[in-house]
């Protein structure tokens, strides 16, 4: 398949560091050693500058619970079974998430936001319709049903008990912590994916904290699931990563930072696709060569 967006020397490096990391995620805990990790894990974040009080207001939370199946969800994601086990092809991704019923689903999206989504693109220059072909992909266009199932306390805790991403989960409930205080949101609030994406935008704690903004500038409200903050961070977001109005004509900048939000390959080129699509609604005259629906491997 001659590939439009070709793969970087060091995407290729993250996708084979990601798909080993996916493949170790699995920690057989007895019961027993359960609390054991909880209060292991509480005494790590006291460590962090994470109050052990707040860290027990939550555990006692009428909505927390643990998740032992926790690593099944990202064995099964969709961008591991197309990325890393190989079992299916770039064509089946596709069709999984819909890309063609996104984009034509994307359209009246940016049309009923436009004079947000106009603002945004003015800020950098870096195009609506990327920015809302990742709120796509992420969330099909802030669907209220993907909102999310899961809490991002209860499925941090989970990762650091059962899985591997024990650094990654204390990184992440710190986070959580420090952004709960500047919303004034409970945790409870942030429901999120099973990897604890939250909002929108499907941003860690670590991410709200470094690039979600208020649409308005006003520091001290802004919310994952508000749209008109989600379309403004998703554009902080790659203005952070290195990408502008001056080069998202350049190919691999554009994957490069797209990348930078999940690093999976036919992720990038999902958005990208959708991406296509919807600027060849809204700027015809720009879109320089049409994209076409990827050949089987």
């Amino acid at each position: 398949m001659n590939l439009r967006y070709p793969l970087v020397i060091v995407s290729i490096a993250f996708i084979f560091w990601g798909c080993a990391s996916y493949n170790e995620q699995v920690k057989k805990i007895p019961d027993s050693g359960v609390s054991v990790k909880i209060k292991e894990l509480k005494k790590t974040l006291i460590a962090n500058g994470v109050p052990g009080e707040w860290f027990d207001k939550q555990t006692q939370h009428e909505t927390f619970q643990i998740y032992p199946n926790i690593d099944q969800y990202f064995q099964k994601s969709a961008e591991k079974l197309t990325d890393c086990d190989k079992k299916h092809d770039i064509s089946w991704y596709f069709a999984r998430i819909g890309v063609d019923a996104k984009i034509k689903k994307g359209k009246p999206f940016i049309e009923d936001r436009i004079e947000m989504f106009n603002r945004a693109e003015a800020k950098h220059g870096i195009h609506k319709e990327l920015i809302a072909a990742i709120i796509g992909v992420e969330t099909n266009f802030a669907d209220h049903q993907q909102r999310g199932r899961f809490y991002a306390f209860n499925s941090l805790v989970s990762q650091y008990i059962f899985t591997n991403r024990t650094k990654f989960a204390v990184r992440e409930i710190t986070a959580l912590y420090k952004f709960s205080r500047i919303t004034k949101h409970p945790p409870q609030y942030f429901t999120s994916s099973y990897a604890g994406a939250i909002g929108w935008g499907q941003f860690i704690p670590s991410s709200l904290l470094a690039f979600f903004i208020n649409s308005n500038g006003i520091d001290d409200d802004i919310d994952p699931f508000s749209i008109e903050d989600t379309i403004f961070s998703v554009e902080n977001y790659l203005y952070k990563h290195n990408l502008s109005g001056a080069n998202i004509g350049d190919d691999d900048i554009k994957y490069k930072a797209v990348f930078s939000y999940n690093h999976s390959d036919v992720y990038v080129k999902a958005v990208l696709y959708i991406y296509d699509g919807l600027r060849d609604y809204f700027s015809p005259a720009e879109t320089d060569v049409s994209t076409e629906q990827p050949a089987n491997n």
